[in-house]
């Protein structure tokens, strides 16, 4: 996880950011494709230590991992924020990081780049992130990381910041749970955020979800804007399918423009969207180039459930 404002919604709502993402794209500067993956699953596979040198030591590592979290995401209680049990180290039974009731900073997530050239290999019978809730703006959203039989790597990225890297695991799960009112809060703040530097002020959105299946989804955004007080409309359709390989396809990716000013706007994004649709991307690729995404399953009623299934 980013040691700034997580990509945890970018990496967990997949099918809501893989619209989102390219929309955002397109509005920024019709960026070209180069990523391999849809997402990249380093917002829940690194974590922040604290400055100074690498824990050496079980104390260390609770001291690193607390103090490094309390800062960027400060949680009701410090002291229970990590939870580790086992008399050795580096080999420890169960290392529990606890999120709950945290609040996400805003703005941009810093780009974490792991070197994959680990100090210490820690062995780890049992990992837990948790935070049930996780506050993000007016938001509520429920996430459990799990791995078993797992090795976390303590080393620097490529800027010399100390940090922790979920690097493999035997069997790992990730759980997901938000409601779509909280889901659409946090588009239309990050929407706002992407619109502002163009002058766009944007009003209102209205997200739709709908699962087919486990691994069908529809999604259908409209958005309403104004540029310079007048008033663009946007409506944004598609539809992920993800197979047994855990490949994703974007189809059926389509923008219409209503207001006075969303003709035009959709006119100028539909050539940046037109390079998405009928994509086929792995969803998720991990840091560390061990971890492979086994299974993904997705519900949607009030609320949007995912569950993922990962390891070595």
């Amino acid at each position: 996880m980013n040691s700034r404002r997580s990509g945890l919604l970018p990496a967990i709502c997949a099918l809501t950011c893989i619209l989102g993402g390219a929309i955002v794209d397109c509005a920024r500067a019709q960026q070209p494709i180069n990523t391999k993956a849809w997402f990249d699953a380093r917002s829940v596979c690194i974590f922040p230590l604290s400055e100074g040198r690498l824990p050496r030591s079980r104390d260390e590592l609770d001291d690193s991992l607390t103090h490094a979290w309390d800062k960027t995401m400060p949680v009701p209680d410090a002291s229970k924020l990590v939870q580790i049990q086992g008399e050795g180290y580096p080999a420890l039974e169960r290392l529990r990081i606890d999120l709950s009731d945290a609040t996400m900073p805003n703005g941009k997530p810093e780009k974490v780049q792991p070197n994959n050239r680990p100090q210490t290999r820690l062995g780890v019978e049992r990992f837990e992130l948790v935070g049930e809730p996780l506050l993000c703006r007016e938001a509520r959203l429920n996430l459990t990381v799990s791995a078993a039989d797992a090795h976390l790597d303590l080393e620097r990225d490529r800027h010399g910041k100390p940090i922790m890297l979920l690097s493999e695991a035997k069997d790992a799960s990730l759980s997901f749970e938000a409601t779509g009112a909280d889901l659409q809060r946090i588009l239309l703040a990050d929407l706002q955020a992407a619109g502002s530097p163009f002058g766009v002020d944007v009003i209102s959105t209205s997200l739709h979800l709908v699962a087919e299946n486990e691994r069908s989804v529809s999604v259908d955004l409209q958005v309403f804007t104004k540029f310079a007080l007048i008033p663009a409309g946007m409506h944004f359709k598609a539809h992920v399918d993800i197979d047994d390989n855990m490949n994703a396809k974007l189809t059926g990716l389509s923008c219409e423009g209503d207001e006075v000013l969303g003709p035009l706007i959709v006119g100028l994004i539909r050539p940046g969207l037109a390079k998405y649709d009928g994509k086929t991307r792995p969803l998720i690729s991990f840091p560390s180039g061990k971890m492979h995404l086994r299974d993904v399953r997705i519900r949607v009623d009030d609320s949007v459930h995912l569950n993922a299934a990962f390891g070595t």
